[in-house]
C-alpha cells in the first residue's frame, strides 16, 4: 500500500501531465520524487486509474491532457434563462475531473472567477440536467449539492420534492450572456483541469428562420457523435459508467466532436432514434435504444468465467477485512462469541474458492496478525452505533461474494446466464464494498451517512433477495445441463 505523500504525487501527475507519456517516463518521474515504486507497480497503477487512457506502443495519456481546452456546449433550459442563473450538472461531462461533483466547479469568464450562489430549481429540471450520472447515482449528486442545506437524501423514501436548492451561476456575468435568450447557446472548454477551472461563454443562435452554415456543421456534429457512440459500444462495451462511456467515445473522435460548432449529449439524445438510456442492472447507460445492456458482449466474450472472480478478488482490499476483524472482535466482547480465526476465514473468503493447504495458512497467519494489532486498538464503546450497521453490511457482502465465485469458478459460460441478473450481482459486489472502504475510513467517520446508507442497504438487500434464488437456480440447471453421462 502506498503511503499519502506517494498517492498526492501520483494524483498531481495525472491532474497536471498533458503530454503523451510512456510507462518509462512516469516511473522514472514518480520515483525522480522520491516514491518508492517498482515498474510493474507503476504499470499497474497506469492500468487500474480512471484518470488515465492507455494508447497504443506502451504510451498513455492522462484525461488532463485529453481533455483540457477542448471544446464542448450546451443549450440552457428556459427555466434557466427565467432565472438568468444555469446549473452545470452533467454538461461538462467528461472534460472535467469525474471525482469533482459540479457544484466544486469554478466557472470562469475569460479573467476571473464567477461567484456562484444557490439558487432553487424545478426537481424535473435538475433530474434531466444530472442525468448523465446514471440511474442510482442522480439523486445522491443532486442532494449533496453544497447549496442543498434543507433536504436531506433520506427524505426522497417519502416523496421527491417539487423544488431544490443548486448551485448556479449567474448568466450575466458569463461573456455574451447580458442577452441571452431561448435557444442560445454556451460554450465552454476546461482552462486549468487540477483547479477544476472551466471558461463559458454564449453563442448567440441565429434568429432568423435560415439554416445557417453552424446548423449544417452541428447536424454533421451529431452524425459524427453517434457513429463514434456505436463504434465505443462494440469496443469497450457499457464501461463502468455513463461518464467512462463518452471519455473513450471523445478520446477516439476528439478532431471532429471538440469543434466551435459542436452539439450536446443531451441534444444528440432528442436528435436520435438508434441510442438513449437502457437499464444496466441497478444503474443505466447510454445505449441501443430500447434494448437492455448485456453483461457479456463482442467487448469481452473471449474472457473466460474465471475473470468475474479475479476482478471480484481485487476488491478484497484491506479495508474489507479489517471490517469483518472488527465486527469479530465486537462480537467476542459483547456476545462472548465462541468462533475461531479460522472461523473468520471461512466467514470472509466464499466457500467454493479453491485454496491450497499453503495458501490458507499463509492467509491464516496474516489474518491472526492483523487480529493482533487491531484488538489492542478497538474501542468497541466508541463503535457500538456503528458495528451493528457493518455486520449486517458484511453478512450481504459475503451472500453476494459467495454466489459471484460460485458462478466465477463454475467453468460456465457467463452469456448463458441471464444477464440484467447478472450485471446487478457484479454492481451489488462492488457497491457494498465501496460502502465497508467508507465506513473504515477513519478520516469520514463523522460525516459517515448512517440514514442513507441504511436506506441504501434495504434496497441491496431486497434486490439481493429477488435475484440470488434466480441465479442459483440457473446456476445449478446449466451445472445439471453440463454434466455428461458416459455410458
Amino acid at each position: 500500500m502506498m503511503d499519502v505523500d506517494a498517492s498526492e504525487i501520483i494524483d498531481h501527475f495525472f491532474l497536471t501531465c498533458q503530454q503523451i507519456f510512456t510507462l518509462d517516463y512516469f516511473y522514472k518521474t514518480i520515483k525522480a520524487k522520491g516514491v518508492k515504486i517498482t515498474k510493474d507497480y507503476a504499470r499497474g497503477v497506469l492500468e487500474m486509474s480512471d484518470m488515465v487512457f492507455e494508447l497504443v506502443n506502451d504510451e498513455y495519456i492522462t484525461r488532463s491532457g485529453a481533455f483540457i481546452g477542448r471544446w464542448f456546449s450546451f443549450k440552457p433550459s428556459a427555466e434557466e434563462i427565467k432565472k438568468k442563473h444555469i446549473i452545470l450538472g452533467h454538461r461538462c461531462m467528461p472534460f472535467v475531473n469525474p471525482e469533482v461533483s459540479p457544484d466544486q466547479l469554478h466557472v470562469s469568464d475569460g479573467k476571473n472567477i464567477i461567484v456562484p450562489k444557490a439558487v432553487s430549481f424545478s426537481m424535473n429540471l435538475a433530474l434531466d440536467t444530472f442525468a448523465f450520472f446514471g440511474e442510482g447515482y442522480v439523486l445522491p449528486y443532486i442532494f449533496n449539492d453544497h447549496s442543498n442545506t434543507k433536504i436531506p437524501l433520506s427524505s426522497v423514501q417519502y416523496g421527491m420534492p417539487a423544488e431544490i436548492e443548486l448551485t448556479a451561476w449567474p448568466v450575466s456575468n458569463i461573456p455574451g450572456g447580458d442577452n441571452i435568450k431561448l435557444g442560445d447557446r454556451i460554450l465552454g472548454r476546461v482552462v486549468d483541469w487540477e483547479y477544476n477551472v472551466v471558461e463559458l461563454s454564449v453563442l448567440s443562435s441565429d434568429s432568423s428562420s435560415e439554416i445557417s452554415g453552424d446548423d449544417i456543421e452541428r447536424e454533421e456534429w451529431y452524425a459524427n457523435f453517434e457513429k463514434g457512440l456505436m463504434e465505443n459500444f462494440e469496443a469497450s462495451g457499457p464501461a463502468s459508467s455513463i461518464e467512462q462511456q463518452l471519455a473513450f467515445m471523445y478520446l477516439e473522435n476528439l478532431g471532429v466532436l471538440c469543434t466551435k460548432t459542436c452539439g450536446s449529449a443531451e441534444e444528440f439524445l432528442k436528435h436520435t432514434k438508434k441510442i438513449g438510456f437502457s437499464p444496466y442492472g441497478v444503474e443505466s447507460r447510454i445505449w441501443y435504444a430500447n434494448t437492455p445492456v448485456p453483461y457479456v458482449g463482442n467487448w469481452n466474450k473471449q474472457n473466460p468465467s474465471e475473470l468475474l472472480f479475479t476482478n471480484m478478488s481485487m476488491i478484497f482490499s484491506p479495508a474489507v477485512i479489517d471490517a469483518y476483524i472488527k465486527t469479530y472482535i465486537f462480537e467476542q466482547r459483547e456476545k462472548k462469541s465462541q468462533k475461531t480465526i479460522e472461523d473468520l476465514l471461512d466467514e470472509i473468503f466464499p466457500s467454493t474458492l479453491k485454496m491450497s493447504a499453503q495458501e490458507r495458512r499463509l492467509i491464516l497467519l496474516n489474518i491472526e496478525k492483523r487480529h493482533d494489532i487491531l484488538i489492542k486498538i478497538y474501542n468497541q464503546f466508541e463503535d457500538y452505533n456503528l458495528a451493528p450497521l457493518r455486520k449486517r453490511v458484511l453478512e450481504l457482502f459475503s451472500q453476494v461474494s459467495e454466489l459471484l465465485c460460485s458462478i466465477g469458478c463454475s467453468g460456465l459460460k457467463l452469456e448463458e446466464f441471464p444477464q440484467q441478473e447478472l450485471v446487478i450481482l457484479v454492481q451489488l459486489f462492488s457497491h457494498i464494498a465501496r460502502i465497508v472502504e467508507e465506513m473504515e475510513n477513519e478520516y469520514l467517520r463523522e460525516i459517515f451517512p448512517f440514514d442513507d446508507v441504511k436506506l441504501s442497504l434495504d434496497g441491496m438487500e431486497e434486490t439481493f433477495e429477488d435475484i440470488g434464488a434466480f441465479l442459483y437456480n440457473t446456476l445449478d440447471s446449466l451445472t445439471y445441463d453440463s454434466i455428461k453421462i458416459v455410458h
